[in-house]
């Protein structure tokens, strides 16, 4: 015996999702998944156009995630009030620093680094004379870490190459 389903009629056909009910169920599960895989990451940071970024420069500023508590961080730097970088930085095995070269001429500079998400914040001078790399590290280990750190950032200028140890 078979049976046939009228136009406009309420269907429970679970296999043609002929049902208003599967239909609206169906959609409500794609859209969901839509916006798992696409609207829940991160906010889009801004892109850095500073003049200052030069493949060629003889300044390397690197910057590392420490943090496997907050991963990926947002890290932002300016140096003289240009932004040089902003992405979401890794961990990884907490030896990953990322380099972007920069034309800094000799003399005093001042570089404000922060982040959102790691809810960190740092300003400082520093001098450019013999020193050819500076290093950015944001921090943050929880109170039940073994050994808690609070938010912060790093930064200090040597003479290159950087050395991980």
């Amino acid at each position: 015996m078979s049976q046939k389903n009228e136009v406009g009629s309420a269907s429970n056909n679970w296999y043609g999702y002929t049902s208003v009910g599967m239909k609206v169920a169906r959609i409500t599960v794609v859209a969901t998944v839509l916006l798992g895989l696409c609207g829940c990451g991160d906010p889009e940071l801004p892109k850095p156009s500073s003049k200052l970024l030069d493949p060629n420069g003889a300044f390397t500023l690197f910057v590392s995630n420490q943090s496997f508590a907050i991963d990926p961080v947002d890290i932002r730097v300016e140096i003289d009030g240009e932004l040089v970088v902003s992405d979401y930085f890794r961990v990884g095995t907490q030896h990953t620093f990322i380099p972007f070269k920069l034309s800094l001429a000799d003399g005093k500079h001042r570089i404000h680094i922060w982040s959102d998400k790691g809810d960190a914040e740092k300003v400082a001078e520093f001098e450019i004379k013999d020193h050819d790399v500076g290093v950015v590290t944001y921090w943050y280990y929880p109170k039940s870490h073994y050994s808690p750190t609070p938010r912060k950032f790093e930064f200090r200028t040597q003479k290159g190459p950087l050395t991980i140890m």
